[in-house]
């Protein structure tokens, strides 16, 4: 079962009606999704097919998409690498990335002088959009565990709620 929030909500003032409830395993086109609960009122996040690539491509156990000032940022500072440059944040010998898993089906983290890579995709008019771009930064980073979208935010996904937050708030 995936649980999705509602476009535009304050997550802290949801409420469990407010929740979408989508079965992965009954989805035959992700284009014309069928929800086993929607809520009265509102739409699905606009971030659906974001998630969902988390969840077909990486059997993630949760994706979050934030909009943090921090990832907003590390994206602006890469674009004075200038164009040619390979999209990917870069990072060692810094505490916070120990958090980070080693990569997709590998076990255990990444230590303080391991590298964390990060890909950077360029944002679009419409956040459906960015499904193509964040599929193929999965493809061509497959250990990594988050995507940046450039002046826009992250996606970072994990096994589960716990290890997908941990690594958000790192």
């Amino acid at each position: 079962m995936i649980y999705l929030a509602p476009s535009g909500v304050q997550k802290e003032l949801m409420k469990n009606t407010d929740i979408y409830v989508l079965a992965l395993s009954k989805q035959l086109d992700f284009k014309n999704r069928v929800y086993l609960r929607a809520p009265p009122c509102g739409k699905p996040s606009q971030c659906t097919p974001l998630f969902l690539a988390a969840f077909t491509k990486r059997g993630a156990g949760c994706c979050i998409h934030t909009h943090s000032q921090w990832a907003v940022l590390v994206t602006l500072l890469l674009e004075t690498q200038g164009p040619g440059k390979d999209r990917l944040f870069e990072i060692n010998n810094i505490e916070q990335i120990k958090g980070f898993g080693k990569g997709f089906q590998k076990q255990g983290n990444l230590g303080y002088h391991d590298t964390l890579r990060i890909p950077v995709i360029e944002n679009t008019a419409h956040e459906e959009d960015l499904t193509e771009f964040l599929e193929e930064a999965m493809d061509k980073y497959p250990d990594t565990y988050a995507v940046l979208v450039r002046r826009h935010g992250v996606y970072v996904w994990g096994d589960n709620v716990h290890k997908a937050k941990t690594m958000c708030e790192r």
